[in-house]
């Protein structure tokens, strides 16, 4: 029996990175390649997009990956880190970490680091699932931003959770919700995935997070990868 092969078409995936720049050109592209880049490999994935402004990653154990492979762009851990040996490792590395809850702020401020990491801080504006509420943030971020071992102001980010049913108002009521909970903090800002880039560009912000279009999937429950632009 022959064994099965997967190929993938690089000039595939520079058409649809070139895709989320031409619908949020003036944001900053963290290219989505957590889980092996959804089986498509995350080293050949990130060397292919070569002008990503850096890469998100599920763990810190897949950043370190990246960094083995000699990918010096921003790394981003988007589960952050759920112990201190993790915590070392991506400050060692330079990798960013996702904070989305309080155990992770009394590691960052008990750990001792080789150098300071970026934190992207988090707030759950409806997904209901990982981040802190918006009427905790303007405490979490006074508390981030005072931590010697992170540097300058955390990024600020929420997930969009049915930005791909672009007839719900829900996306367009976490926007008005994360705008609300962010607007006297300092930070960069980063809500849009797939759906997000291509339907609301409102959210774009300062980072937006391409994944599943990268990979010439449709973000929409009710559109095709063809109509969406995406090879």
């Amino acid at each position: 029996m022959r064994a099965a092969r997967a190929l993938i078409d690089r000039s595939a995936l520079l058409h649809n990175f070139q895709r989320v720049r031409e619908a949020a050109p003036h944001s900053r592209v963290l290219a989505v390649v957590k889980a092996n880049a959804y089986g498509h490999g995350a080293v050949t994935v990130a060397q292919t997009l070569g002008d990503a402004h850096g890469f998100g990653v599920a763990c810190v154990d897949e950043g370190l990956a990246l960094r083995a492979a000699g990918i010096d762009k921003t790394v981003v851990s988007l589960q952050g880190f759920k112990s201190a040996s993790q915590l070392v490792k991506a400050a060692a590395n330079n990798i960013d970490v996702t904070v989305y809850d309080a155990y992770q702020i009394e590691l960052l401020a008990a750990t001792s680091l080789a150098a300071p990491v970026r934190v992207w801080l988090k707030v759950d504006t409806g997904m209901a699932r990982l981040g802190f509420a918006p009427t905790e943030l303007a405490a979490v971020h006074r508390r981030v931003t005072a931590l010697p071992r992170a540097t300058t102001a955390p990024v600020l980010m929420t997930h969009l959770a049915c930005a791909d049913e672009r007839r719900s108002d829900y996306s367009r009521q976490q926007l008005d919700t994360f705008e609300r909970a962010t607007a006297a903090l300092s930070g960069k800002r980063s809500v849009a995935n797939s759906a997000g880039i291509l339907a609301w560009p409102g959210s774009h912000g300062d980072w937006v997070r391409p994944g599943i279009m990268l990979y010439g999937a449709s973000p929409f429950v009710d559109d095709t990868a063809e109509h969406a632009g995406l090879k």
